[in-house]
């Protein structure tokens, strides 16, 4: 990853056994990364962020709360500390306030069923490009607009896709499938197109996101 300092991390997830399982992600994500802290509610995340205002770079925040929701914690963090990014986990595809919390400073989405790998392009994401993760974000299948990509590739183009996130260059693709490399880089034009993509770690970060791998 190109961001090298330490990621302080705030967990906000109402179940034990979730947190504990997020963290080992963050810990197999290969990410410069610590959780200073966890929060159960909103009340919790408020008041860690009221105490530690400079402690936190990224929180991890779940949507549904027992005393509220995800929108009612960035509601804190834009009163408490604006400059913290906000990466919402999610096992739900239509959050109900997605659209608010997107205008009002929701830097991302990742789905709970996330890779290490998948976690870990998610936050570098916040941190390396402006706005929501992914041109074809969650705002646009929360939109339903979104929900025919797997049809819009081909097979041939999901290989490329799935060969292109576990590191390939386009001439070990090439001779992986016996096709030249002009054919792969043709192919990958065409799926910058259809995701609005502009580059091949943007191509990885949708798919990986958006399940298309």
């Amino acid at each position: 990853m190109t961001y090298t300092p330490i990621i302080n991390i705030l967990l906000v997830e109402d179940h034990p056994l979730y947190r504990i399982g997020l963290r080992m992600t963050l810990s197999y994500s290969g990410l410069n990364c610590v959780v200073v802290a966890e929060a159960g509610n909103v009340k919790q995340a408020t008041e860690y962020l009221e105490s530690h205002p400079d402690k936190v770079d990224l929180i991890l925040l779940d949507y549904f709360l027992p005393d509220g929701t995800g929108k009612d914690v960035l509601n804190a963090v834009n009163r408490i500390c604006p400059k913290v990014k906000v990466l919402l986990v999610s096992g739900e595809d239509n959050i109900p306030d997605m659209d608010a919390m997107m205008k009002t400073g929701l830097n991302g989405f990742v789905s709970k069923d996330a890779t290490p790998q998948g976690m870990a392009m998610a936050i570098s994401s916040v941190f390396e490009r402006d706005g929501f993760i992914g041109k074809n974000g969650l705002s646009e299948r929360h939109e339903g607009q979104v929900d025919q990509d797997n049809t819009l590739l081909s097979r041939r183009e999901i290989e490329i896709v799935r060969l292109c996130a576990l590191g390939k260059s386009a001439k070990q693709i090439a001779e992986l499938l016996f096709i030249s490399v002009r054919t792969i880089e043709a192919h990958k034009h065409a799926i910058f197109s259809k995701l609005g993509c502009n580059s091949t770690n943007e191509m990885v970060n949708y798919a990986l996101l958006n399940g298309l791998i």
